[in-house]
């Protein structure tokens, strides 16, 4: 018998071929740059697969999104940790205050992390990433204008200059 987490190459590869061309996925009418970042490190290697299958409650979950925030070493641009999702496990909500719990966390302990979430009736996924390169690339897309039209303001305070400032804080 299948289990989702079986789908999650291809789920990734789709996802990472929707960030260069959405318009290609008919997922939307956004016509601003695409991200050219995450293609190049799916292709070269530098993204790393992590499977919850034994996945019970919450805190299996996070206690391996934790384990690979402590074995992160950067040799890997990103580990994505991911689970079938199942509501009465994690939701939404619980997803973004555990990701924004965590990101403080360690923020305040001086590690060059930073978390990012993607959850839907399919998967729930913890992307970690050093905070300095995501900024460094922020930076360029917002250059780019990857940004306009592409965030509320509340989204770009929480998700590009929250991040930023928690950045300068390392």
């Amino acid at each position: 018998m299948s289990h989702a987490l079986d789908h999650l190459e291809p789920f990734t590869n789709d996802w990472i071929d929707w960030l260069q061309n959405p318009d290609d996925m008919n997922q939307g009418d956004y016509n601003g740059p695409r991200c050219p970042f995450s293609k190049k490190a799916k292709d070269d290697g530098r993204m790393k697969l992590v499977k919850v299958y034994d996945y019970f409650s919450a805190y299996d979950f996070w206690e391996v999104v934790s384990r690979e925030c402590d074995k992160f070493d950067g040799s890997k641009d990103i580990v994505i940790v991911a689970a079938q999702s199942d509501a009465n496990k994690i939701n939404p909500d619980q997803m973004s205050g555990g990701v924004d719990g965590l990101n403080t966390f360690l923020n305040q302990q001086g590690k060059d992390l930073w978390l990012l979430t993607k959850i839907d009736e399919m998967f729930t996924i913890v992307m970690i990433q050093k905070i300095s390169a995501l900024d460094d690339t922020s930076k360029q897309l917002e250059a780019k204008g990857y940004y306009i039209g592409r965030y509320t303001d509340a989204m770009m305070e929480k998700v590009v200059t929250g991040r930023r400032k928690y950045r300068e804080r390392l």
